[in-house]
């Protein structure tokens, strides 16, 4: 494109005065500038931009308008030598060049510039960094790497990788899009060849492959038992045994646990690859030791044992028994009898009681604070308290509330109230939800859950973690010093105990958490009987009390 500008000259005669009756002649000059036609150029190539301006007495001065950035700008003078610039992608420069000549204004002419982006694909290259010495055998962590691919271009760089098994064995990748890539020697019964390909793509969008071949060799023993590792735990705990972590070659194996030293357990599910069993009371530190013989579909098998240590349980972390007088085969006796040695009364926390110091009030070692409706302590003489927390195990025990009427025409926790047990999983022969307005006053169901439910959503005394309680935490609270009165718990911290013999054939009878395995249908749970002590298995869609608990 040429701009162009003007001027008039008003010329004299040079031998006639420029009087006004003289004569003159008015011209026109026009300034124009040409930048040139447009050009299409590679990234970091030379190139030559040329102006031409009129009349020829002007001066020429370069600017930069727009795009990738070129070194020099401001730049004067009809000709420049210039370099293009590197780009990622194609890029349009626009260039302004300006022209000014003796007594006129300046003018301006563009020229647009497309620079094409010519990248360069990166370079892909596959190692085997690890393990340090090769070949890799079974359970080695194998790793490749691409890091020591490469971008060509001066500024470029690697964005991202992508591996793919073309060939092999099934691996247990975390991921196939990282620089570098890891599995676990797998077992195999013969050498695998393994066919990789790494594709890498640059930051311009540029993408290149390799493929890299390996070998995994064959393990001698082809079947890996796993019994996992040792354990520490208390006892009365539920302890698993887990094989599921062996390896065979087989898609298909069988386990089978057995007992090799140590008190005798009751192995749940020994022929599974997941048993269970609950460790029996210790007095001290005891040691188990188990096996599990995993056996493929071929008849190949491999051993592995594991060693569990069952620890007693610390003192303060259970309450005792309430038991505090001894006896003989008659009648009540001193204790220390060397006739009837070693008396429940002689033994554990209880036999501390008079040494130990409590936060609250309770009969012998147990310790009960009152709690009020914002779960603040009373005094523990006062009548006015909804909760009690057992100072020992730290859990806070809900008060029941006085009779209120003939169920269900009564109130939420009336301790009349009593419900199905329904709290358990679906599938382990737990009975539907009991009616509404049954055996309890809600409009839903009479039903542990839903009554679980309803006191949490009421932010019953602090807490919305209200529940049932374990087998363990219910006869924590049974007071066996109280034999031959009406409850064998204190009523003076938990009052408000229903009639016994009010329903079914138990006299008071209280849910716990726990199923009861009969082996079949898993249809009944503990409860505990608050009369006698005695603990029951009994059928989930019978109806019982429920004192709920929860954690501080």
């Amino acid at each position: 494109m040429k701009a162009f500008t003007s001027i008039s000259l008003i010329f004299c005669g040079l031998l006639s005065a420029c009087g006004g009756g003289g004569d003159s002649n008015n011209t026109v000059v026009e300034t124009s500038v040409n930048a040139g036609i447009d050009l299409q150029i590679t990234e970091k190539s030379e190139f030559i931009i040329t102006a031409q301006g009129s009349p020829a007495d002007g001066t020429f001065t370069w600017q930069q308008v727009s795009g990738p950035s070129l070194d020099g700008f401001v730049l004067d003078g009809a000709e420049q030598t210039l370099k293009a610039p590197d780009v990622k992608t194609d890029s349009v420069i626009i260039l302004r060049v300006s022209y000014q000549s003796t007594g006129s204004s300046a003018v301006s002419d563009d020229i647009s510039i497309l620079v094409s982006s010519n990248n360069q694909l990166p370079l892909v290259v596959v190692t085997q960094t690890s393990p340090e010495t090769l070949p890799s055998v079974y359970k080695d962590t194998v790793t490749l790497s691409g890091l020591e691919s490469s971008d060509p271009d001066d500024n470029g760089q690697i964005d991202s990788y992508l591996w793919q098994l073309l060939s092999g064995p099934d691996l247990d990748i975390a991921s196939f899009n990282e620089s570098t890539l890891s599995f676990s020697h797998p077992l195999l019964e013969s050498n695998a060849n393994l066919s990789w390909q790494l594709t890498v793509t640059d930051d311009e969008g540029g993408e290149a492959s390799t493929q890299y071949s390996m070998t995994l060799n064959k393990t001698n023993e082809l079947v890996d038992a796993n019994a996992g590792a040792d354990k520490n735990v208390e006892e009365f705990e539920q302890v698993t045994l887990d094989a599921t972590n062996s390896e065979t070659v087989t898609d298909t194996y069988q386990c089978k646990w057995q007992q090799l030293t140590g008190n005798a357990e009751t192995l749940i599910n020994s022929d599974q690859c997941t048993a269970t069993f609950i460790a029996s009371d210790v007095d001290t530190q005891t040691t188990l030791s188990f096996e599990v013989t995993v056996t493929d579909s071929k008849g190949r098998n491999d051993t592995d044992s594991l060693f569990i240590d069952v620890s007693p349980k610390a003192l303060g972390l259970i309450n005792d028994s309430g038991v505090g007088e001894c006896f003989n085969n008659a009648q009540r006796i001193n204790c220390g009898d060397e006739d009837f040695p070693a008396q429940d009364a002689e033994l554990g926390r209880d036999s501390y009681a008079n040494d130990l110091e409590k936060a609250g009030k309770g009969n012998l070692a147990f310790d009960y604070t009152k709690l009020n409706e914002f779960a603040d302590e009373v005094g523990d003489d006062s009548s006015d308290f909804t909760c009690i927390r057992d100072n020992l195990t730290g859990l806070v025990w809900e008060v029941k509330s006085a009779a209120s009427g003939v169920v269900p025409s009564t109130v939420l926790r009336d301790g009349q109230n009593h419900y199905i047990w329904d709290i358990g999983d679906t599938t382990s022969g737990v009975t539907t939800a009991g009616g509404a307005n049954t055996t309890c006053p809600s409009n839903t169901d009479c039903g542990l859950r839903t009554y679980i439910d309803e006191v949490n959503a009421l932010d019953f005394c602090g807490g919305t973690n209200w529940r049932v309680p374990t087998y363990n935490e219910l006869l924590g609270l049974i007071d066996y010093g109280k034999q031959g009165q009406r409850v064998l718990i204190d009523e003076s911290f938990f009052p408000n105990i229903p009639v016994s013999g009010a329903i079914n054939s138990v006299n008071l009878p209280y849910w716990t958490s726990q199923t009861a395995a009969d082996g079949t249908s898993l249809s009944q749970a503990y409860i505990i009987d608050m009369s006698d002590g005695n603990d029951l298995a009994y059928p989930k869609e019978n109806a019982a009390y429920v004192r709920l608990v929860r954690s501080r």
